[in-house]
């Protein structure tokens, strides 16, 4: 082959060129000759670009462009990724791609090219030019996968880079590129590089456990054929036609590290393992096999073929403990291990409730940008940044997939409700809901669902959106169309609906506005800022105000303040951190110690408002049967409690959190401790050493402040776990 093919302007781009021709055989001669052609014209174009390293700048295109051949892919994404840099660093144009390649070729260069405007900052290029790849990549994924083997293949040769350069773009790559491909199910692709990632992040804290790893490596080995060897005579027991293959979990390991999740010594004892089999049911016989052997709870068995996880990949999961190890088991068909590899660029060749679960996510997708937003000749780069900043919210929320009765798959993020469900299906629905059936079970609209989860929504044609809605939706989506619904009404409906949503308001105290005194109605005018009651009910219409709130504000003021010094003068005030609770009586909730950055929810009672995270157990009872009294809360932004903290209370800004270390503190390690902490402007209140690990209760401004503390004590004790308590 090597003497067939032209001889370029270096013997390390003949070398590339070579690779990746033997790599594309699975191509006709036709297409081979395309991409042969394409070499030469990307070497001539980049003839004078060098890489960092010295290596002629066309060898990474031509890599990237190898990398995926590794997955078949088609000739116009191979000769799109060797050409992928043409339009953006060298004189070749977007119609010259065209003319020799084809407009397939020349959309996919577009959709990799970086936008980049000197009239606007960093932050607001990169923005545009990740929205760019967003927008390209919902019309056509072979966009992203070209930008993950371009990513993939700069994260391997990052060496030549400063240290700094390392860093933000192993970060940037793990904030959006690894996410975003999980989501499309290029699962495959995104462990490769999540492991990078890791590498160029903290190079200490990779190499330890790399060296941990090489350590435990024979027994590692030897462990993983014991425990192969096992299930392969179980599928021979029970007459299963198909295969076991040993998964290499090395990207788990190093995810659960980095992120905190366990100890290295428990880490190297779990394995992985794929079991492809011929059917589903063939993986249902196996899966209750194993489940009855080693008695494995729920909490531990993953029926991902009836309820696919989001990005639609399809398989049987199961985690039990055998002999001190942990063994993960994933059970799937052959169907599902081919969709799995390629995720929506192979879509057609999932089953339809897989395609039904990809196409939720490119919905919601979908909903996140305006295609006008980024016109290519004049871009808008403000409204990029919004826009990105809700995707990076989308992208890292933890998600649930709910099914209409018709098998139709919803994607929703973790603490939805019924009512978002509904607006998910569309307003049409979500504005004349009455209620839900869950699972078989009637469900007011405020109950929050979960993963997996048949959904019906009653309606009603004469009903209407109700302004305390807005207190409990979680989703954009639904926000917005009720805010949209209600500002499309006359001045004296909006008057009609805020009073009748107050008046709904009052009614679990056992009250209505008839028994609200001119006092009352003083002092809530007054706290607004308005002259009449009709202003007061618009603003609660608009979504500027909820009707909860003002219930809350009500009773609250009829409370004793016993609440007001309860956590003392260095607390913070939190009606200067709340956003969205301004002149409310409301207290940070003892039972899971909220700080500043969690998300949060709020909790109506008789104290006023009383402030949770949104994964406090305690509030799973009220929500069943006073699911309206669960609230949205958010803070302020950072921006301004960063002005705030060197101004008026900068100070008083503290919570209170508790770590627990995994190791038992010596004394020198608590000074340690005590001094490092402190230099990080921490509190150290008391420090609990125990016969196996020990508790810190320290004072902190914020959720990144401590995640800042629990870094600095990682690297200072060797790298123990270290958990944050919510309940002592």
């Amino acid at each position: 082959m090597s003497q067939t093919l032209p001889k370029l302007s270096h013997h390390m781009v003949d070398d590339a060129q070579y690779n990746l021709l033997r790599a594309v055989g699975y191509l006709n001669a036709a297409e081979r000759r395309d991409i042969i052609d394409a070499c030469k014209f990307g070497d001539i174009a980049h003839i004078k670009d060098k890489r960092k390293s010295g290596e002629p700048y066309i060898t990474h295109p031509i890599a990237v462009a190898e990398i995926l051949a590794g997955f078949r892919l088609d000739r116009d994404t191979i000769i799109a990724a060797i050409l992928h840099d043409t339009v953006e660093d060298t004189e070749v144009s977007d119609d010259q791609l065209e003319q020799r390649y084809g407009q397939v070729v020349a959309k996919l260069v577009d959709g990799v090219t970086k936008l980049k405007s000197s009239n606007h900052n960093k932050q607001q290029n990169k923005a545009a030019t990740f929205h760019k790849i967003l927008t390209a990549t919902l019309a056509d994924p072979r966009v992203l996968i070209i930008k993950l083997a371009d990513r993939l293949h700069n994260m391997s040769t990052l060496d030549a880079v400063r240290p700094e350069k390392q860093r933000a773009t192993a970060q940037e790559t793990l904030d959006f590129y690894v996410p975003f491909a999980r989501l499309m199910g290029l699962n495959d692709i995104a462990d490769y590089i999540e492991v990078l990632c890791y590498r160029n992040l903290d190079s200490d804290m990779y190499n330890k456990l790399s060296d941990k790893l090489l350590q435990h490596g024979l027994g590692r080995n030897f462990q993983r054929e014991a425990i192969y060897r096992y299930l392969t005579i179980v599928l021979n027991n029970l007459e299963l036609g198909g295969h076991v293959k040993v998964l290499d979990n090395r990207v788990a390991i190093y995810r659960q590290f980095f992120r905190n999740r366990g100890e290295i010594s428990a880490l190297l004892r779990h394995y992985s393992f794929e079991i492809v089999l011929d059917n589903i049911e063939a993986c249902d016989k196996l899966a209750y096999y194993l489940i009855k052997k080693y008695q494995i709870d729920d909490a531990h068995i993953g029926d991902n073929i009836r309820r696919p996880l989001p990005g639609g990949n399809q398989s049987l999961t199961l985690i039990y403990e055998r002999d001190n190890d942990f063994v993960k088991v994933t059970i799937l068909t052959t169907k599902m291990q081919q969709a799995a590899r390629l995720g929506v660029i192979g879509a057609e060749h999932a089953s339809d409730v897989s395609q039904s679960v990809i196409q939720a996510s490119l919905r919601n997708m979908k909903d996140l940008i305006d295609e006008d937003n980024l016109d290519k000749n004049s871009p808008d780069f403000t409204a990029a940044v919004s826009t990105i900043n809700e995707l990076m919210d989308y992208l890292h929320s933890s998600k649930i997939l709910c099914y209409s009765p018709q098998g139709r798959a919803y994607e929703l993020p973790q603490g939805a409700t019924a009512l978002d469900f509904a607006y998910a299906v569309g307003p049409m629905v979500g504005n004349v809901a009455i209620g839900a059936n869950v699972d078989g079970k009637h469900a007011k609209l405020g109950t929050v669902v979960t993963n997996g989860q048949l959904i019906e929504i009653e309606v009603d044609s004469n009903s209407e959106p109700k302004a305390e809605w807005l207190g409990f939706v979680v989703t954009n989506k639904a926000r917005e169309q009720i805010l949209r619904w209600f500002k499309d009404l006359s001045a004296a409906d909006k008057q009609r609906h805020g009073k009748q949503a107050l008046d709904r308001a009052l009614k679990p105290y056992h009250k209505s506005l008839d028994d609200l005194t001119d006092n009352d109605w003083i002092q809530l005018l007054e706290w607004r800022g308005l002259l009449e009651k009709d202003a007061l009910f618009e603003q609660i219409s608009s979504g500027t105000l909820l009707p909860q709130l003002v219930v809350s504000r009500l009773f609250s003021d009829e409370m004793t303040n016993l609440h007001t010094q309860k956590n003392g003068n260095e607390m913070a005030q939190p009606q200067q951190l709340v956003a969205n609770a301004a002149g409310v009586e409301l207290d940070f909730a003892n039972c899971c110690h909220p700080i500043y950055g969690d998300p949060i929810i709020g909790h109506l009672s008789r104290h006023g408002l009383v402030v949770h995270r949104h994964k406090c157990f305690s509030l799973d009872d009220i929500r069943k049967d006073n699911p309206y009294q669960i609230i949205q809360l958010r803070w302020r932004n950072d921006k301004a409690i960063q002005q705030s903290e060197s101004g008026d209370y900068g100070g008083k800004i503290r919570f209170p959190a508790y770590l627990k270390l995994s190791i038992a503190l010596s004394d020198e390690q608590i000074s340690e401790v005590i001094y490092n902490l402190r230099q990080l402007n921490m509190g150290v209140e008391t420090v609990d050493v125990r016969s196996s690990d020990t508790i810190i209760h320290i004072i902190v401004r914020s959720r990144n402040h401590l995640a800042q503390g629990i870094r600095e004590l990682r690297s200072l004790l060797g790298f123990p776990n270290i958990i944050r308590l919510y309940q002592l």
